[in-house]
C-alpha cells in the first residue's frame, strides 16, 4: 500500500485544481443566470473579453506547455494539464455563446427550443463548442450574427493552436517512468 503522503499529493496536484476549475464554473454559471442580459451592450463586451480570453490562453499554453514538456516526466501530467486547458478553453466558449444568445435568441440559429433558462442554453452551447473545437462542424447550430461569428472564429483559432502545438510538441516529451 503506498504511503499517505503520496495521496496527498496526488490530491493537491490533479483533484485540487480540477475542483477549483469545477467551482468557478459553477459560481460562473449561477451568476450568469441571475443577469438580465438583454439590458445592456454584452455582445460588445463578450466579443472583446474572448478576444483577449484568446490571446491570453494561447500565449499563456505557447510559453507554460513549453516549459512543462521540457520539465515533465509524466504524460500524466501533461495530458491533466492539456485536458484543464482544453475545458476551459470549450466551456468559456459555451459561456460566451450563450450569453450571447440570452442578450439576443437570433443570433444563433438551431437551437430547437428558446428558454430563458441560462442553465439550459449552457447545455446546447456546450455541445456546439464541443463540435466547433474539435473542428467536426456539424451545422446543426449556427452562427447568424457578425459578433456570434467573430466569436466561433476564434475558438476555431484557439482550437487549431492547441492541437497544432501538442501535435509538434509530441516528441519533445521525456519520460522517466
Amino acid at each position: 500500500m503506498p504511503p499517505l503522503g503520496n495521496e496527498i499529493v496526488w490530491l493537491l496536484k490533479y483533484a485540487l485544481p480540477v475542483f477549483i476549475i469545477l467551482g468557478i464554473a459553477l459560481v460562473y454559471v449561477l451568476l450568469m443566470s441571475l443577469i438580465d442580459h438583454s439590458s445592456f451592450a454584452l455582445h460588445i463586451i463578450i466579443a472583446t473579453a474572448a478576444f483577449i480570453k484568446t490571446i491570453v490562453i494561447t500565449v499563456t499554453t505557447l510559453k507554460q506547455l513549453s516549459k512543462l514538456i521540457d520539465i515533465c516526466h509524466s504524460v500524466k501530467e501533461l495530458l491533466w494539464v492539456f485536458g484543464a486547458i482544453v475545458f476551459i478553453s470549450i466551456f468559456s466558449f459555451a459561456t460566451d455563446y450563450t450569453c450571447l444568445y440570452q442578450f439576443d435568441h437570433t443570433t444563433f440559429e438551431g437551437i430547437a427550443v428558446h428558454s430563458n433558462s441560462y442553465i439550459f442554453n449552457l447545455y446546447h452551447f456546450f455541445y456546439f463548442s464541443v463540435i466547433t473545437f474539435s473542428t467536426v462542424g456539424y451545422g446543426d447550430i449556427t452562427p447568424v450574427s457578425e459578433v456570434a461569428r467573430f466569436v466561433v472564429m476564434l475558438e476555431i483559432f484557439l482550437s487549431f493552436l492547441l492541437i497544432v502545438f501538442a501535435l509538434a510538441n509530441i516528441k519533445k516529451i521525456h519520460l522517466n517512468e
